[in-house]
């Protein structure tokens, strides 16, 4: 976390500076007791008064220096949880798309919410309150040593017995943490399912199997959450017997110093508030630091994440590689699903050439779809090799494929901004050009994204393909939502700039008369 830390070190510094201010503050007031006793026991009322008004001034400075804390480190650690879920989305988009889809979507969900939410709580935060309790610590000790040197050596040793306890628990506390992230991604893959298939349920009249889902993820949520406090109250009791035990340690060094003369029978109240500082201060940083570690394992998840990035093909000749699509060939291609027994493309040779209107034929489940993840590295053959320009696919960088070889998928992803942002998705064209694209696919400035009909999203979808000339073009059910007239003129546009057009459809009439090589999986 501390690569977080330094690149907000300002905030943060500012942050940890009003908190140590604050400590001394406290801890000033604190020693003021002693006097507040004294005056009271000498019955001198003007010098009482004076030092009731002084503790009061003091902390209600300190509660100025609260609120300007609470603003600076809020906003440091949102700016440190921002740069995290930029990282862990940074790794998701480097990615490979074979290993992306290993995992569903909840999975990479649970990175960027519970994940995230558990180094805040756990670790940022954490953070923060170590660095408050260390200055109360700190300047308590200081205190300590100004009363006595016997006070100071006394409470040193006992904040490291403190200190030691919890240490050895560690990796106790670290697996409940563990537990509980493990808890969560279970958590959101039984809900999930369920709200995801909504409509399957609703069609069977078994909504309630909704709640069913939600139960057993909450089911799980508790006996980790449940685990995880029994944890932390074990290494609580155990902190907490020694904390008190060694204030009752420096109280009766105080009463014996006071009886040697040392010490004014005032200083009691001073000690006695100064110990409490002290240990209360190291059992709770000791706590939190156990917190703080626990939160290595999450960034070992993160890391992790980060390490399953696309490998550079750096022998690949870009200059030599012809950035227009000429040829995709299948050569001998088997592919079955990992653990499934079914083969869905069984030595599978084939050759899409350019310019020319394909389409794909056959029942469901006999590979269409997946050809076509096959065609743009999404999913690698079991067996065989897939050429693209003559290259095997596999030498080729991701970004050199999806340059060549544009795919639209039967689910049509919406995002939740303008209509303009869903058909550029983050690429630069002038507004003419993109008015006139709009025009083409008959897409109105109206529309809103939340409330798109299917054939509405299919158009914007469409419309996702600016440019498509010498590019090979695959079209998943891409008009399976848009009437048939619309749907041919829309084909006879796209034939008129793309030329090279692979097509999924189980509409035969949607091709219409245009001139099509039919290929048919068996």
């Amino acid at each position: 976390m501390h690569k977080y830390l330094k690149q907000h070190l300002f905030s943060v510094g500012c942050a940890c500076l009003l908190l140590l201010t604050n400590s001394f503050l406290q801890v000033f007031a604190a020693t003021k007791m002693a006097d507040l006793a004294n005056a009271l026991i000498a019955k001198n009322i003007n010098l009482f008064g004076q030092l009731l008004m002084l503790i009061f001034l003091l902390w209600f400075i300190s509660f100025i220096i609260s609120f300007f804390e609470s603003y600076i480190e809020e906003s440091a650690t949102q700016d440190i949880l921002t740069d995290i879920r930029n990282d862990i989305a940074t790794a998701l988009t480097e990615m490979p798309e074979s290993d992306f889809q290993n995992n569903p979507v909840d999975y990479y969900e649970s990175y960027l919410q519970n994940d995230v939410n558990l180094i805040q709580r756990e670790g940022v935060n954490t953070f923060f309150r170590i660095v408050r309790f260390s200055g109360n610590a700190i300047f308590a000790l200081i205190a300590l040593y100004l009363y006595s040197p016997i006070l100071f050596i006394t409470a040193i040793f006992l904040v490291v017995l403190i200190v030691l306890v919890p240490r050895l628990c560690k990796k106790y506390l670290s697996n409940g943490v563990e537990e509980i992230s493990k808890a969560n991604e279970k958590f959101l893959k039984y809900t999930s399912s369920g709200l995801h298939g909504y409509e399957t349920l609703f069609v069977f009249n078994a909504l309630s199997e909704i709640k069913k889902l939600v139960d057993t993820g909450s089911s799980i949520l508790k006996k980790a959450n449940v685990h995880n406090a029994i944890r932390r109250s074990i290494v609580d009791i155990i902190t907490s017997v020694v904390n008190i035990g060694s204030q009752l340690i420096i109280l009766g060094i105080t009463g014996f110093l006071h009886f040697k003369g040392v010490l004014s029978a005032g200083a009691i109240l001073s000690t006695a508030e100064l110990a409490t500082k002290v240990f209360d201060s190291a059992g709770i940083i000791n706590r939190y630091l156990a917190q703080l570690l626990s939160t290595s394992g999450i960034f070992a998840k993160v890391s992790k994440l980060k390490k399953l990035v696309i490998p550079d093909k750096q022998k690949f000749d870009l200059a030599s590689f012809p950035m227009q699509f000429k040829t995709l060939e299948f050569r001998d291609v088997s592919f079955s699903y990992p653990g499934s027994r079914t083969t869905i493309l069984s030595h599978f040779s084939y050759a899409f050439t350019r310019d020319n209107f394909y389409k794909l034929n056959g029942d469901s489940g006999r590979g269409k779809s997946t050809l076509l993840k096959l065609a743009t590295g999404q999913l690698k053959p079991n067996s065989g090799e897939i050429l693209l320009n003559g290259i095997n696919i596999n030498q080729i960088p991701q970004k050199v494929i999806n340059e060549l070889i544009i795919y639209l998928p039967q689910k049509v992803t919406i995002f939740p901004y303008s209509i303009n942002y869903n058909i550029l998705l983050g690429r630069k064209v002038n507004l003419e050009k993109l008015t006139s694209i709009k025009e083409k696919f008959g897409i109105d400035d109206s529309w809103q994204y939340n409330s798109l009909s299917g054939g509405q999203k299919q158009r914007v979808a469409l419309a996702r393909l600016i440019d498509s000339t010498n590019k090979l073009v695959l079209l998943d059910e891409s008009f399976s939502s848009i009437d048939l007239k619309s749907s041919q003129d829309l084909l006879q546009m796209f034939l008129k700039d793309c030329k090279t057009i692979v097509l999924v459809s189980h509409r035969n009439n949607e091709i219409g008369d245009f001139p099509v090589k039919n290929l048919t999986l068996k």
